[in-house]
């Protein structure tokens, strides 16, 4: 159970202190930020596991997987990959792996993932990274993606920086666009993104701040950085227009979110 004892491990119970006298700031909005942050962090686990066992199939099926490739929790709630390419009117499935409840990772035939469902999220990630383009143009900046199916079968896709070459963890730029069951109709969006990227080498000694005084409060982006670094850096923190929040530590209470409003 290697997987779930790293996934409890990182999905730490957070507290939020120090605001309650203080009604402005949006608690319930940050805890839903922290809630997806950790969702986030579950997804790119699974993610990595499965990636990583694709590395070892076959050139011809690798070279049959394109960008349209995701992973899924299926109704059984286990992890699934489904790697292939999406051809306008059908996906080419190259390969599909599970992580099972043993945390063994197998390649799968049954259940196929559901033809509509490929479809639709194939659709979601071409049309989010054409409008996440749009606004970054030329970057160099590596992505993560992350595919959430909804409770009312819409579909969510978070654009967030990955880890970049040299270990240099990035913020900065986060989109966020959510679609109808079909993966034709944008319902929501969320943009940030300030004309470039900022960044820090990995060091378990070092504070680092993220920088976001253009916004009144921290983003889900910032929010994921933070938990998603909490063990490669010694102390990190956020400040905002109106708000600095730290994320602490401490043997007692484990990791906990400290906030103050700015005078």
């Amino acid at each position: 159970m290697i997987l779930w004892k790293y996934l409890a491990f990182l999905l730490v119970h957070l507290h939020v202190d120090g605001l309650a006298d203080k009604p402005s700031f949006p608690v319930a909005e940050f805890s839903a930020h922290v809630r997806t942050a950790e969702w986030l962090i579950e997804y790119d686990s699974a993610a990595w596991r499965l990636s990583d066992t694709v590395t070892h199939a076959d050139m011809d099926l690798l070279q049959r997987t394109g960008k349209e490739w995701f992973v899924y929790k299926g109704r059984d709630s286990l992890w699934y990959g489904a790697y292939g390419k999406f051809q306008d009117t059908a996906y080419d499935l190259a390969l599909h792996f599970r992580i099972n409840r043993s945390d063994s990772i197998e390649a799968v035939n049954e259940p196929r993932p559901d033809t509509a469902m490929l479809h639709a999220v194939s659709r979601c990630i071409r049309s989010s990274y054409k409008y996440a383009g749009l606004m970054l143009g030329r970057s160099y900046v590596r992505m993560n993606k992350f595919i959430r199916i909804n409770g009312d079968r819409s579909i969510s896709i978070y654009l967030l920086p990955a880890l970049q070459p040299a270990d240099v963890a990035m913020y900065g730029g986060e989109f966020m666009y959510r679609f109808d069951e079909s993966g034709r109709q944008l319902l929501e969006r969320y943009e940030y993104y300030r004309g470039g990227f900022k960044g820090f080498r990995l060091n378990a000694g070092r504070e680092v701040k993220l920088a976001y005084e253009d916004v009144k409060y921290p983003t889900l982006g910032s929010v994921y950085f933070a938990l998603r670094y909490r063990n490669r850096f010694r102390e990190i923190s956020i400040e905002t227009l109106e708000s600095f929040s730290q994320l602490m530590f401490s043997q007692v209470r484990g990791f906990y979110w400290e906030h103050r409003e700015k005078p």
